[in-house]
């Protein structure tokens, strides 16, 4: 039986104490609402309906923490790009807010937490949750890596390009996007998250090499992350894709965990970074968390554990965003997984 409750457990982790057992972070959005049987766009557009389908999902199955309405690119939304929302996928920018740098630049002001865009009800949802849940669950707030940020303020490949043909706006532009993930992250902060997730699948080894990640992402995002921690919450930071060959350097970042996708081996991650670093993952949310059977996930899970939790050290979720049609007895078998390793 646990001796913890969801709240008591994460924070052990990010302490670098170990719990009763391994905490479960599936990070699920789309999958709560359907599971609390409503529309995706219904959540999105109703704080109410998004902070119920989130506890409802904790409480029912039992995992360790409540997620805000995170990925939605809201902070560049906020910032004058558009963004196309739609049943059944992912919101994803349609039109960047930098189309001109000469032109553009100059009227890009930093977004306002309590007035632009989706920011207030994110907020509102983020506080109806803290009061729910106050020390009993976690609750995670998202803010985008500034390098990310100016990829969805600018469009990903046009910026890639111009790493390399126009240093200098590209620059102004992540000190711009730098400046209002500040703003973003202390009111995440101040609305009540406990937990801050920075999210930056740009600076993934998919995108960018080791060199580009290191002048371009590493130094706005390590300024990211000593900002945010002044407001005295925990930050981890979340990077979808290979991350093999630069897990040292997301460190250097100064967040106290990483979520790694499941194309990182946990072992592998582990021996480099320490047996005493969190590691948060990496289970395949596609096979088997999506197409498997519970006793794959089961085994699966497990597998992840051995690899980097027997001494604590690791919350197990999945390597990136558990798709909405997830059968709800796989997650179950996530914590089946996870109450196998008590420690205490």
């Amino acid at each position: 039986m646990s001796k913890l409750n969801s709240y008591e457990r994460v924070m052990l982790c990010f302490e670098g104490r170990k719990p009763d057992r391994v905490p479960v972070f599936p990070m699920v959005r789309e999958w709560c609402s359907r599971q609390a049987g409503f529309s995706f766009l219904e959540t999105m557009t109703n704080v109410e309906k998004y902070v119920y389908a989130q506890l409802y999902c904790a409480k029912k199955f039992g995992y360790d923490c409540v997620w805000d309405l995170h990925g939605v690119h809201a902070e560049s939304e906020a910032m004058g790009s558009k963004i196309s929302y739609g049943e059944g996928k992912s919101p994803t920018v349609e039109k960047p807010a930098i189309s001109n740098y000469d032109q553009d630049l100059k009227t890009l002001n930093l977004l306002d937490p309590h007035k632009d865009g989706r920011l207030p009800q994110i907020l509102q949802g983020i506080e109806r949750l803290k009061e729910l849940c106050d020390r009993e669950i976690p609750v995670i707030g998202y803010v985008q890596g500034p390098f990310r940020h100016a990829a969805m303020l600018r469009g990903t490949e046009m910026l890639l390009r111009e790493v390399y043909k126009d240093k200098n706006n590209v620059r102004k532009l992540l000190e711009i996007a730098l400046d209002s993930l500040i703003v973003w992250g202390t009111a995440v902060a101040h609305a009540g998250a406990d937990i801050v997730m920075i999210s930056d699948p740009v600076s993934s080894g998919d995108m960018v090499s080791p060199k580009l990640y290191k002048e371009w992402s590493l130094p706005y995002t390590k300024r990211l992350c000593q900002a945010i921690k002044k407001s005295g919450v925990k930050v981890f930071m979340h990077i979808c894709g290979d991350t093999m060959d630069r897990l040292e350097m997301l460190a250097e970042t100064e967040v106290e965990g990483l979520s790694l996708d499941s194309k990182v081996d946990f072992a592998v991650a582990r021996e480099k970074l320490g047996p005493d670093y969190l590691l948060i993952g990496n289970v395949d949310p596609i096979d088997p968390l999506l197409f498997g059977s519970p006793e794959q996930v089961f085994e699966h899970c497990k597998k992840v554990i051995v690899q980097a939790g027997l001494e604590g050290h690791l919350i197990l979720s999945a390597g990136c965003q558990v798709p909405e049609e997830t059968p709800a007895p796989n997650l179950e078998a996530m914590m089946k997984a996870a109450q196998e390793f008590l420690f205490y």
